[in-house]
């Protein structure tokens, strides 16, 4: 079950109107790169691109501490975010297909023909390097 409810008119800001984007419930398009709004919901990494790849993007529900909820949309590119805001024009359509689930999914894909919409890929991690201590020689301890 989903309820729609419609956005009026006039209710459409760019990001640099929004003060606070965690004060009210908001639908924010764009990657952190294009969109300050963006950046604040996903904690204004120092690179804006970390995290994304060329031909995917995420549609994530992003909670705040107030209970307000921010819609985040944001791809690699201007392409891949578009890709995603049409899995949300086509709600129904990904919704019947049972893919839409959980807080996140991403849209992946080449063209609006051949969209892909899943669960996210887990995050690979890379292990830290591991750094050896120099070997250092005892001292010479006999006396002569």
């Amino acid at each position: 079950y989903y309820e729609t409810s419609p956005i009026e008119v006039g209710t459409a800001k760019l990001a640099s109107e929004v003060a606070d984007v965690t004060a009210q419930n908001a639908i924010v398009v764009g990657g952190p790169c294009a969109n300050a709004a963006a950046a604040a919901l996903m904690g204004n990494p120092a690179n804006c691109a970390e995290g994304f790849t060329e031909g995917k993007a995420m549609v994530k529900l992003v909670e705040s501490a107030n209970g307000k909820v921010a819609l985040l949309v944001a791809g690699a590119s201007a392409m891949d975010t578009r890709r995603a805001a049409r899995v949300l024009a086509d709600y129904a359509k990904w919704q019947e297909k049972g893919v839409l689930k959980g807080m996140e999914v991403e849209v992946a894909g080449t063209s609006f023909t051949d969209i892909t919409v899943g669960a996210p890929m887990p995050k690979v991690v890379a292990p830290a390097p591991v750094v050896e201590a120099p070997v250092v020689p005892p001292a010479n301890n006999s006396v002569s």
